[in-house]
């Protein structure tokens, strides 16, 4: 069983497979703890490029509309907001990436609770068995 057996990172789909010894369980409990782990600072650097997208949109849109010579602050606005379309779309396309980041983040930690529920589950049965 490889790491793609557990969530295909092109896609961020957690992939359905299901344990079929504790062995396996235990495997994939240790995996999702340490893809959970190791994703923390990858979060950190999404934040980052999130708020720095924002910051130039907030410091591009300002300029424009000091630029402007509409005579109404809403023209100046609303050509400034033309006029920084592209900041727009990319303080846009980093908060997709990170809002997916984390909706990736809560469903491996479902998966993860789940799979140790089930862990404990079977460990009891192993010991009423003896």
């Amino acid at each position: 069983m490889s790491a793609q057996d557990i969530a295909r990172m092109d896609t961020g789909e957690i992939v359905e497979y299901e344990p079929v010894t504790p062995m396996e369980l235990e495997f994939m409990i240790r995996e999702l703890g340490a893809r959970l782990e190791n994703a923390v600072p990858v979060l950190k650097e999404l934040w980052a490029a999130r708020y720095s997208a924002e910051r130039a949109l907030i410091e591009e849109k300002a300029k424009a509309v000091l630029r402007s010579d509409a005579r109404t602050i809403t023209e100046k606005r609303a050509e400034a907001d033309l006029a920084t379309m592209t900041f727009r779309r990319d303080f846009d396309a980093a908060k997709e990436t990170l809002h997916a980041a984390e909706e990736l983040q809560k469903a491996l930690a479902s998966r993860l609770m789940g799979l140790q529920n089930i862990n404990k589950v079977l460990g009891h049965a192993y010991g009423a068995s003896r």
